[in-house]
């Protein structure tokens, strides 16, 4: 039986390997896409949820609040779900 130190070398070496980077590649380019589209999503839905008002009858200056709401929102978002997943 192989020591448990020459199995963890041979798993660093195939993880490290360039099929499995190419395989972790693709599975993370998969989770972030589907990430960025839910935090669309949520972002939509909380910058809907803004107590403030700044509705302006499709006025240029809604559309520069809003575009701002979202970015705020968008970043908060972002923020919380990065300490989320340390």
């Amino acid at each position: 039986m192989k020591k448990i130190t020459q199995v963890k070398k041979s798993i660093r070496e195939e993880v490290r390997g360039k099929v499995m980077k190419e395989r972790i590649l693709a599975a993370a380019e998969s989770l972030a896409k589907d990430l960025e589209d839910d935090i669309a999503d949520e972002v939509g839905n909380l910058t809907g949820k803004l107590t403030t008002d700044f509705m302006d009858d499709g006025s240029e200056i809604e559309s520069e609040l809003t575009g701002y709401a979202f970015d705020q929102i968008h970043d908060a978002l972002l923020g919380e779900v990065k300490r989320q997943l340390k």
